[in-house]
């Protein structure tokens, strides 16, 4: 696979965008290569990559699904979220040994299932906000969203958030599916182009692959 040289520095390289972007229809060998070129550190910026595959998401549908009412689902699927943000921002400082300890523990309650302690640890959660907080402390970030298969609508809409919020750094979601689950976030806000973000072919800037597999 080979990708314009223009579209890696200007897209693919953490620091180099300012507005939000959304990459719908990505291949899926693109997916794994924008993993790996967004985890590098840019020159003045701490990239923040959270990756999120259908199987992922199935464990999660399954411990959303032990909570009967649609604002249950999207609040705690904002929390799982924030904690999955936080979790890669926190490496980037050794001042947090609580809050990192917390947020693994709040995203392995998700994984494995385990409803009882979502609930319970819900009241310490953190919302998109803190993540503006600990830059603070960071320096400059990038948040970088790949999406690999996913469907679910609270999943997308707490991960929408983090566009219409128009937070001081720059979100980028890149997906294999042809359009999101939902453009609406959380509290029903609809993000829209070119207001809430921006749109890139990235089928336009790549040669030398094959199309995405059957899903």
């Amino acid at each position: 696979m080979r990708v314009d040289e223009y579209f890696e520095r200007q897209y693919l390289t953490a620091g180099n965008t300012y507005d939000n972007f959304i990459f719908e229809n990505c291949p899926d060998e693109f997916l794994g290569f924008a993993k790996k070129a967004l985890s590098k550190k840019g020159e003045d910026t701490s990239p923040c990559v959270v990756s999120i595959d259908r199987e992922q998401e199935k464990l999660l549908e399954k411990t959303l699904g032990s909570f009967t009412e649609d604002f249950q689902r999207q609040v705690l699927a904002r929390d799982f979220v924030t904690a999955s943000v936080v979790d890669r921002l926190l490496q980037y400082t050794d001042r947090e040994p609580e809050l990192k300890d917390f947020v693994g523990k709040q995203i392995g309650a998700f994984m494995q299932g385990d409803s009882e302690r979502v609930r319970g640890m819900h009241g310490e959660s953190l919302i998109p906000y803190d993540v503006s907080r600990l830059a603070r402390r960071i320096g400059k970030i990038e948040v970088d969203f790949i999406l690999d298969g996913t469907q679910n609508k609270f999943l997308q809409q707490a991960i929408n958030i983090f566009i219409s919020s128009r937070e001081p750094y720059s979100v980028k979601i890149f997906t294999n599916n042809e359009s999101l689950p939902t453009y609406y976030d959380t509290s029903g806000n609809l993000i829209e182009c070119p207001h809430d973000y921006m749109r890139r072919d990235v089928n336009e800037f790549i040669s030398g692959m094959s199309i995405n597999k059957e899903k």
